[in-house]
């Protein structure tokens, strides 16, 4: 029996996070032990190496890539996002060949099982929860070896109507899983696409929280699953050997027991494997001994979920992990400290009455930003199942695509999803509750928010601390200004949103703190993007010579930056402004005072670079550009002259 899994399309530009399919591979690893023929094909791969795959007649090239496996099996996974393209393909899949089988899995798929077989009568078979052992299930009683009743979490129709026996954490251990089947996809291939030369890895299942907007409950069941400590040292040690060099620990929750985190950190130091790692933690676990251990097993970066701000959707999603911003920037400062980088995720709250709630959300995640952490901004999203979901079940939802066109980064065939129109309350990712006009706003101003919170934090800090300002207000002000984002080439949006900022916000009435903050981060981002070098000729005495120029810029501050890495309190009065260089250098953004004599130089380099012509310096001058990274010499491979 062959049996194919496809992974559909989801993600377009940013190739940061792709790695195999994971779950694919855990299952086919599972079935090939049974004697199974599996093959993957990983779409998402396909349409980040050529984004042209997925345009145009994108069903035909699927529907080709699956049928040249020559399946008896197809199966299908989603998270959600993307589980329109599954339906559709299984469609197409049975319409050319009614004897192949369809299957469905997935956490959005086990939601929705009986409605997926009620609507759908091109899919055959719906896996809920852990796929491993329903899969084995299923394919025993395809190949005759057992009774369709004896089939465990794989929901199907019968003569009753749709038919599932579920159960919960099916396997006795998670040791009895094998290792994954990476021999069905090229690594080479994923490697040199996303250079961190990432590999998803599940030490375990499961979180011991039940957050009321998550699918993480409904999946895997309370608590959790996980290997043990030299099982995983061994797996890690075997994905570095495969050529990974970076792990994404896929559980829910890495510390859902801190002892066992904490023994495994251990372990992995010990063994010396030489792979960085990132995974889920949460903000009662992330201690400094805790963390101290992380940062020694490699841990590069932690993913929390501070979420729920206000004591509203605190209770309403079941999550109190924040208490106050001291105690957040103690738990956020600490893995800092540790060379840990966080990425905090906020649920931003839907102004009512009032915007006291959705500025005290803003702020908080403000103040994370300024601290240093990276941010997601995300608006509710209703998981079926999930008790977010059923707490809202008698309000009607209507289409729209705002989410994956705003808040994700996904090709056009993700974006769109006409299975939604029909009936939106399935596909979480493509509707909302709330009245479609107020959605559309409120999502204009979240997408401007998180753009304005990357390049300016700390003009932001200055704004709400010093000018008492409300971010609310603001970010509306200029959602306004910018109108439909949608209508904006995803990689421009950010810049389109900047440049808008820089020309409006300065028409405020504004502190000294603030505009100088403004300056600050204006001349930062201005050094931060385009080329790190460019080419500049430099006439000394009567020869010219040609030089590489870094990414630099002089800016008049009246407070000098230190002050704002102080960042969560207003700025002190520090005297006239000074002039100060900003440049990039390795990748990095510095600044340093400089004199007023130095200053006139380097405003005349800028100059002389835009204008082409050469710069007249003198030989002292020269000697100290040299010295201070702002001139190179030019580079002999560059095809440019020393000096003519």
């Amino acid at each position: 029996m062959r049996v194919t899994f496809v992974q559909p399309p989801n993600g377009l530009y940013d190739r940061q996070e792709l790695a195999p399919p994971l779950g694919l591979l855990n299952l086919a690893a599972v079935l090939e032990q049974d004697g199974v023929d599996v093959t993957v094909v990983d779409m998402n791969l396909r349409g980040m190496r050529n984004p042209a795959w997925l345009l145009g007649d994108f069903y035909s090239r699927a529907l080709s890539a699956i049928a040249t496996t020559r399946p008896d099996v197809v199966g299908f996974t989603s998270m959600a996002l993307e589980s329109h393209i599954c339906l559709e393909l299984a469609r197409l899949l049975k319409a050319a060949d009614p004897h192949i089988v369809t299957l469905l899995g997935g956490p959005h798929f086990g939601a929705i099982a009986r409605e997926v077989l009620e609507l759908y009568p091109w899919v055959d078979y719906v896996v809920t929860g852990e796929g491993e052992a329903a899969a084995l299930s299923l394919l025993h009683y395809l190949r005759g070896q057992a009774l369709v009743g004896q089939m465990m979490n794989v929901a199907y129709r019968d003569g009753a109507g749709v038919t599932l026996r579920r159960v919960l954490k099916p396997l006795a251990s998670m040791h009895e899983l094998p290792f994954p089947a990476y021999h069905l996809v090229d690594l080479d291939t994923y490697f040199r696409t996303n250079p961190v030369r990432l590999l998803d890895y599940e030490h375990g299942r499961g979180c011991i929280f039940r957050c009321s907007f998550c699918y993480s409950p409904v999946q895997w069941g309370q608590g959790e699953q996980s290997k043990t400590v030299d099982r995983v040292v061994d797996e890690v040690a075997r994905q570095y050997l495969l050529g990974a060099r970076h792990l994404f620990f896929v559980q829910d929750n890495f510390l859902n027991d801190p002892a066992a985190a904490k023994q495994l950190c251990a372990a992995l130091a010990e063994a010396h494997t030489g792979m960085t790692w990132n995974g889920y933690g949460t903000l009662p676990q992330l201690t400094p001994g805790m963390l101290d251990l992380m940062a020694a097993s490699g841990c590069t970066n932690v993913f929390v979920g501070v979420d729920a701000v206000s004591s509203t959707a605190q209770q309403a999603f079941a999550k109190h992990c924040y208490k106050g911003w001291d105690k957040l920037k103690e738990r956020l400062s600490a893995a800092l400290q540790r060379g840990i980088g966080v990425t905090c995720a906020f649920m931003i709250d839907m102004p009512g009455a009032d915007h006291v709630e959705t500025d005290a959300a803003l702020t908080t995640a403000l103040f994370a930003r300024a601290l240093g952490c990276g941010l997601r901004l995300n608006t509710l999203t209703l998981y079926p199942g999930t008790g977010a979901a059923l707490a809202l079940a008698d309000q009607p939802c209507v289409y729209t695509d705002l989410k994956p066109r705003l808040m994700l980064d996904t090709p056009e065939v993700v974006s769109d999803n006409p299975y939604a129109r029909a009936r939106p309350e399935l596909f979480p990712f493509h509707n909302t509750y709330v009245p479609l006009p107020r959605y559309e706003r409120f999502s204009f101003c979240t997408n401007v928010a998180h753009a304005l919170f990357i390049a300016f934090p700390r003009t932001l800090v200055q704004y709400v601390l010093t000018d008492n300002g409300s971010l609310w207000e603001l970010i509306e002000r200029l959602a306004d200004a910018v109108g439909d984002i949608t209508a904006i080439h995803p990689p421009a949006r950010y810049h389109h949103q900047w440049e808008l900022f820089l020309r409006e916000f300065p028409r405020l009435s504004l502190s000294r703190e603030t505009r100088s903050a403004l300056a600050l981060e204006r001349a930062e981002l201005s050094v931060a993007l385009g080329p790190a070098t460019l080419p500049l000729a430099v006439r000394v005495a009567s020869e010219v010579q040609r030089y590489q120029a870094g990414r630099f810029t002089v800016v008049d501050l009246a407070d000098p930056p230190q002050v704002f890495e102080q960042r969560l309190r207003p700025a002190e009065d520090t005297g006239p402004s000074r002039p100060y260089l900003v440049i990039r250098q390795d990748g990095k953004i510095l600044h340093r005072e400089v004199s007023d004599e130095l200053a006139s130089a380097l405003r005349r380099v800028n100059i002389a670079r835009r204008g082409g012509e050469p710069l007249e310096v003198p030989p002292r001058m020269l000697e100290s550009l040299i010295a201070d990274g702002i001139l190179h010499a030019a580079d002999s491979g560059s095809g440019l002259p020393a000096s003519v």
